[in-house]
């Protein structure tokens, strides 16, 4: 697989977003709660209000992130975390959970194999290329190259070499978001932490946490708060001259503490994303509040009350800088209720008053010519997503040079009066560096002056920003969302739908950037390495058949070109490599990897977007599908390939979101069922009209995907918090499958059966492999001498060994020998299937005329490789289609 970045369809923010003109997205789900929050409720309400097209947006001829982008986006996220009444629930419950899960790891003897290693990416091509959204940078008071970054899912991580590699330093700590990270720049080895995404609302916070021994170890403060409250902190400062006293930033006002956090106290209510210290004089704060009036806020008394200096009317935003260069400088950018840029403001009273210093020139918002900064400029007027990524720094040794971010970043060397493009997230502008889109962090290093930048790909630095010289050091992070996985027995490698990074494949230990977007389903042919399917939000499918160097939109085949949901299901067919079934509206089949399509649904299926499919093997297989707002599981049973099927329904007795589902291997009337919520029953059986709920031993959280084993029946479950697994080994009960693996949101599963390793999606922590549970504790079968090495790559080896004749065949057909082997000659036939498994094997000897009779009736129809050995070596392979 090439390097081959897609660049039809790019997306500039790509993350969880609380609906960018929706004022629900603080007021029922940010701050004290006393009723629950309804999601029904708050979809309906938006849904009303707004346009849920899903007309393509493009700027200079690629698409862009319209509203509904971030509505899909929100509302797959927040689909997963509901209670079983359908109440939201704070994913810092799994935080709960995952301690409580830890402890009882800890009680039990069961033996699992699991063996989890991280895979990555940790390599990051720059530019477009990424690996993960990154919040916040903290600096070592006095050592250099030592400096920590938050990230969107990931946690909190540490370098000691300037970039050169990274350490993660919340490993333990469950599904943890980062907003701020602050070491007391007296006495390093402290260091205080803000969980949860500030800018995104990914995860919400139980605090503020603090560690005492340089971030090995993390305990709790007096800041605590509960899951319900859906409460953020978002910026927390530490006082240079009195160390234990701290002022923090949250989503529903600032605290002040005086003894190192063990105690704290709201002295100002409302929502402050940022606090900032005058650069001099520690009885100076300033507080930009982003609800209600949006105003800054300004305190004289080392932050124990605060009061408006100045109001922005029709404001959304607010972010504020200061410099040493010019201590009684501040200057903020704003941005409007539309979420494009209001404009550049300056104090020159440390904060008394504002005055304005740059005015946007109406609609001119293109952001190619510079001319309007901020707020994901693309051609749409003035808005689009100023809450989600807005910076501004001011150098600190000169107060005229300014940078602000958007998905672009600019700089002035006025002092905010005229502005130039600095980076760009696609090549578009002479001599502009490509950098990834959405920045979150611009901060200053007080030691080397470099300039560094968290965005939605990692982090950068440069000492000179307006040049071509930015530097990614993201290499090392692994802290990549992604959506979906796949794996293939027929080579070694891996694929991933990352959040806001494209999709990527992994092969002998390097990855690739393969499409762009948000990479979402991924699907592996199970005989050609060299074809594979990715996607982007909302079902644009895209097919390579060689190895990645090049990709084929084939949803433009589907007739009408449909929209799907924000992850689009898909799938190769068990029976065959060359046939589709995707899940929009209605269900479509393809016979010819994508290039033709039809629509399979013979009857109306109404409930939304199809969320998942499952099919099991055979010459007429069951098809099964997940549609939202249904409690009931859509199958067609014994479907004809290329013929239109009839849906019926299963009711499923259970409340609660369906978020997998999977069929049995074997059992043709045999299921399995996922919910992702809290209170549920998280996963359920179905066997032949009789459903079984089987979630003992899984803890209160979400599970996400499922994964059966149909070489070993192991079945394995993904969760917010790690992976479990269920076997006759674990009495029917579920054990945790997570040796080595941190508590994250694991969105999907994967077995490769070549190499007997498990693969899993992390939403925040990339990608990891494990061996499988129980793969090397089965004794060899001395009777089958297949080469489980390389058996499922299809070496073209010359007509001249052997060929088959019927191919396709009913179940019979001849080996037929070429002249390079001569007749009585003893070979080994293997008959592979689908998952790896060697179904047949036997000795047999050439007969008079070189043919060897092969018999496989009964055996289910599809796709096979029939392998020919002698004693020393695999004399071929060939495929063979059963009908």
């Amino acid at each position: 697989m090439n390097l081959f970045l897609d660049m039809k369809r790019i997306c500039l923010a790509g993350i969880l977003a609380f609906a960018s003109a929706a004022a629900y997205a603080q007021a029922p789900v940010e701050g004290d709660n006393t009723t629950p929050v309804l999601f029904r409720d708050v979809v309906e309400q938006y849904e009303q209000t707004h346009d849920m097209d899903r007309e393509e947006e493009f700027e200079n001829g690629i698409e862009v992130e319209g509203e509904g982008y971030h509505y899909d986006r929100w509302k797959w996220y927040w689909s997963q975390h509901l209670d079983e009444n359908g109440y939201m629930v704070s994913s810092a419950a799994n935080f709960i959970e995952g301690q409580k899960a830890q402890n009882n790891a800890r009680s039990k003897t069961t033996a699992n194999q699991s063996d989890w290693k991280f895979v990555g990416p940790t390599l990051s091509y720059s530019g477009y290329g990424g690996i993960g959204r990154v919040n916040c940078v903290a600096f070592h008071p006095t050592d250099s190259n030592t400096y920590w970054v938050g990230t969107a899912g990931g946690g909190a991580w540490k370098t000691t070499n300037d970039g050169a590699t990274w350490t993660a330093m919340t490993h333990s700590l469950a599904v943890l978001g980062v907003s701020d990270i602050d070491i007391n720049p007296k006495n390093p080895n402290t260091i205080y932490l803000c969980p949860g995404d500030r800018d995104a609302s990914d995860t919400y916070s139980l605090g503020v946490l603090k560690s005492t021994d340089g971030g090995a170890t993390w305990g709790v403060t007096g800041l605590t708060w509960t899951p319900s409250q859906f409460r953020l902190t978002n910026c927390l400062v530490i006082n240079p001259q009195d160390t234990n006293s701290l002022t923090v930033a949250t989503s529903v006002g600032i605290y002040k503490s005086y003894n190192g956090g063990a105690n704290w106290t709201s002295v100002q209510s409302g929502h402050f994303k940022q606090v900032v210290y005058h650069p001099t004089d520690t009885s100076i704060l300033y507080a930009p509040k982003n609800d209600g009036t949006r105003d800054i806020y300004r305190s004289t008394d080392g932050g124990a009350t605060w009061t408006t200096v100045t109001s922005f009317n029709n404001a959304r935003r607010i972010q504020v800088a200061v410099t040493p260069a010019n201590p009684s400088l501040v200057m903020a950018v704003v941005c409007n209720s539309s979420n494009g840029l209001m404009g550049i403001y300056k104090s020159t009273n440390s904060g008394a008053s504002f005055s304005q210093v740059y005015v946007p020139s109406g609609s001119n918002c293109n952001s190619k010519t510079g001319d309007l900064i901020v707020g994901a400029l693309n051609g749409k007027g003035c808005g689009n997503q100023g809450w989600y990524d807005l910076t501004i720094a001011v150098n600190p040794t000169n107060a005229n040079e300014v940078y602000v971010g958007g998905v672009n970043t600019y700089g002035s060397n006025n002092g905010g009066v005229s502005w130039s493009l600095v980076t760009e997230w696609y090549s578009n502008a002479p001599g502009v560096m490509t950098v990834h889109a959405d920045k979150h962090a611009h901060e200053y290093h007080p030691l080397t002056g470099e300039l560094f930048e968290g965005n939605d790909g990692g982090l950068y630095k440069t000492r000179l920003p307006q040049s071509t010289l930015w530097t990614d050091i993201s290499n090392g992070l692994g802290v990549t969302q992604f959506y979906r996985n796949a794996v293939t027995n027929a080579a070694n490698y891996a694929l991933g739908g990352a959040q806001d990074n494209g999709s990527k494949g992994w092969q002998g230990g390097t990855w690739y950037d393969l499409t762009g977007g948000d990479g979402m389903e991924c699907q592996a042919d199970p005989l050609d390495s060299n074809v594979f399917y990715t996607a982007v939000q909302n079902g644009e499918l895209r097919r390579t058949t060689n190895g990645g160097n090049s990709f084929t939109d084939i949803q433009d085949n589907i007739p009408g070109k449909p929209s799907g949901a924000w992850i689009t299901p898909y799938l190769i067919t068990p029976d065959s490599n060359m046939h589709l079934i995707a899940g929009y509206k209605e269900i479509y089949y393809s016979p010819d990897r994508g290039n033709n399509w039809m629509s399979i649904q013979g009857s109306e299926i109404t409930g939304g977007k199809c969320y998942r499919l499952a099919m099991t093997g055979g010459k007429h297989p069951t098809i099964y599908a997940l549609f939202p707002d249904t409690q009931v599981v859509f199958y067609a049973k014994n479907y004809v390939h290329g013929a239109t099927a009839t849906f019926d329904t299963i009711i499923v007795p259970y409340s609660g979101n369906m978020s997998d589902i999977k069929a049995h291997p074997t059992d043709s009337g045999r299921f399995f069922v996922s919910f992702s919520g809290y209170n549920t029953n998280r996963i359920v059986e179905y066997n032949k009209g009789v459903w079984t709920p089987i979630a003992g031993g899984l803890p209160n959280i979400p599970v996400k995907c499922i994964e059966y084993d149909s070489s070993l029946s192991v079945l394995y479950v993904g969760t917010d918090i790690g992976v479990y697994y269920r076997d006759t080994s674990t009495n029917n009960l579920w054990a945790s499958f997570q040796k080595n693996m941190p508590s994250i949101e694991v969105t999907d599963l994967g077995i490769n059966y070549t190499t007997k390793e498990i693969w899993a999606s992390t939403y925040g922590r990339g990608m990891w492999n494990s061996v499988k549970q129980g793969s090397y504790v089965i004794p060899p079968d001395t009777t089958d001498t297949t080469d489980t090495t390389n058996y499922v790559i299809i070496i073209p080896y010359a007509d001249d060994v052997f060929r088959l004749a019927p191919n396709p065949s009913e179940g019979q057909f001849k080996i037929i020998a070429g002249p390079s082997m001569q007749a009585g000659k003893a070979l080994r036939v293997n008959v592979i299937d689908f998952t790896g498994k060697t179904v047949v094997s036997r000795e047999e000897k050439l007969d008079g005329g070189k043919r060897i009779d092969v018999d496989v009736k009964g055996m289910p129809p599809g796709v096979y490789i029939v392998e020919l050995k002698d004693h020393n070596s695999v004399l071929g392979r060939k495929r063979a289609v059963i009908r």
